[in-house]
């Protein structure tokens, strides 16, 4: 009996074969399709997509794909640049090169002054004796010109005690300089990772991994995913190591200001039977901490004034700005990088 081939089923078979594409070896149909390894047949037609990347060696179990990681010498974020438009996923974010200690600004503090007398204390008995006492105030900032307050005593008095001038307290100068909002880091890292392909490039050694199309400062590195240090393999020989956070518990302490010291402030303060301060009263030196008392009788008091006679207020001395705390790194991630290439060749 004759056996009869069907065209149909000849046609399908051939359209199948151009399906999954393939070539003739000893007789025999050899298949490769996209989903399975492409074995780089010399023979035939590779049957896989074209890598549009670099083709680059696999890196060895206990890695990581590999991806564009960027390095740079930098202490601020603006220099950190955006992953290319060929592999737009950021995974990665790294710093190293951490200065854990820092320097705190210089305490400074206020000057101290020297303030005239505050108020007279009109009494209408002797010997200032606070009895039946009103207080005659000088306005607020008096800088010792002719002054009549409102509460100044008409009828006579017994005596006036004249209040001793003041030195006021240093407070610390608000740090203006203040460091610790800089990074405590000097290197920075960037990982971007695009479309990874392990059968584009017909060979079972390499993969496909996204590649600018213009040549950038990224290298080509594999994060290794096990505790310790990595042995890195010779497809990917250079160590990388970087952090992906930190703690700052960077700080100083507070600014203090100490006493007032070596201040001599002595004033002459007069006072006046008129508002005009024409017709003198008396006129009496105070120190600072030495009140004086005079004594009437018949005393008027309608207007005072003053002026220093010795007015160096002296000084204070800071302490504190003091370093406190640090800077601790943490989630330490290594990577193993292709050495010396700015990316893959592809």
């Amino acid at each position: 009996m004759n056996k009869h081939r069907v065209p149909g089923v000849v046609a399908l078979a051939v359209t199948l074969v151009g399906s999954f594409g393939g070539c003739w070896t000893n007789g025999t149909i050899s298949l490769h399709t996209c989903d399975e390894w492409c074995f780089g047949l010399e023979i035939c037609d590779n049957p896989c997509t074209v890598c549009p990347g670099s083709c680059v060696p696999f890196p060895p179990p206990g890695f990581d794909a590999p991806i564009l990681l960027w390095m740079g010498g930098v202490s601020d974020e603006a220099s950190v640049p955006e992953c290319p438009a060929e592999a737009p996923d950021r995974v990665f974010d790294g710093y190293a090169g951490f200065d854990r200690a820092h320097d705190c600004p210089a305490c400074r503090c206020s000057e101290p002054s020297c303030e005239l007398p505050s108020a007279l204390q009109a009494s209408a008995g002797v010997g200032c004796d606070e009895r039946d006492t009103t207080s005659i105030g000088a306005p607020a900032g008096w800088d010792g010109a002719c002054a009549a307050p409102d509460a100044a005593v008409a009828d006579e008095l017994g005596s006036l005690f004249v209040t001793a001038p003041t030195v006021t307290s240093c407070e610390p100068v608000e740090r203006t300089e203040e460091p610790l909002g800089l990074p405590p880091w000097s290197e920075r890292a960037r990982g971007c990772a695009g479309a990874v392909d392990p059968h584009a490039c017909g060979d079972v050694d390499r993969m496909c991994v996204a590649s600018p199309a213009q040549p950038t400062a990224f290298m080509t590195c594999a994060r290794y995913l096990h505790r310790g240090v990595p042995a890195c393999p010779a497809e990917y020989p250079d160590l990388r190591t970087f952090f992906e956070g930190f703690d700052d518990t960077r700080g100083c302490t507070p600014c203090v200001c100490g006493p007032v010291e070596g201040s001599t402030c002595s004033a002459m303060v007069s006072a006046y039977q008129d508002r005009g301060c024409d017709e003198l009263l008396g006129a009496v030196s105070v120190t600072l901490g030495a009140p004086k008392c005079v004594t009437g009788p018949g005393l008027r008091l309608a207007s005072m004034s003053a002026q220093w006679i010795e007015n160096e207020p002296g000084k204070c001395s800071p302490s504190g700005g003091a370093a406190i705390g640090g800077v601790v790194p943490k989630e330490q991630v290594f990577f193993c990088c292709q050495s010396d290439e700015v990316v893959a060749v592809r």
